[in-house]
């Protein structure tokens, strides 16, 4: 009887330490805001309005944005954008507290714009590092590496 506890305690210990490391799956790299200001291919802040699931991994956040900090060329202010992201935690994805308005460092690829929870910042940390930016070195459009 006691082999049988023991076994059925190292087995639930088992379980919960494999149910911690997938919630734990996503990681971000600590990365300055006016770093991934440069390297993001737009910055904007906008308020969550709708998620919508694409399937069982991903999933469309549509925002409407508040402020463009870069990207201006292809997004304005008061437009709907969607931005693609995973669908759960464990896969980065965006934050879905609706009507919360966020700060995002996005890319684009195909077309479409893709974020996840590393490229999401506090608005007004976003307004701070485009005012400490220097404008010389700020891009308006390119691309850069996936913050997410």
């Amino acid at each position: 009887m006691r082999g049988k506890l023991l076994v059925g305690a190292l087995l639930a210990a088992l379980v919960a330490l494999i149910g911690s490391a997938s919630a734990a799956a996503c990681s971000c790299a600590p990365q300055a805001p006016a770093e991934a200001l440069d390297q993001s291919d737009a910055a904007i802040v906008a308020r969550l309005v709708k998620v919508m699931p694409r399937g069982r991994l991903h999933a469309d956040y549509r925002y409407e944005v508040r402020r463009v900090y870069r990207g201006k060329a292809v997004i304005d202010r008061a437009q709907m954008v969607t931005v693609r992201s995973g669908r759960r935690a464990a896969s980065c994805a965006l934050p879905r507290r609706l009507n919360h308005v966020y700060g995002l460092f996005l890319t684009r690829r195909q077309d479409r714009w893709f974020g996840g929870i590393c490229g999401v910042i506090e608005p007004r940390r976003l307004h701070h590092a485009a005012q400490q930016q220097p404008r010389v070195y700020r891009r308006d459009s390119g691309t850069g590496p996936c913050v997410t």
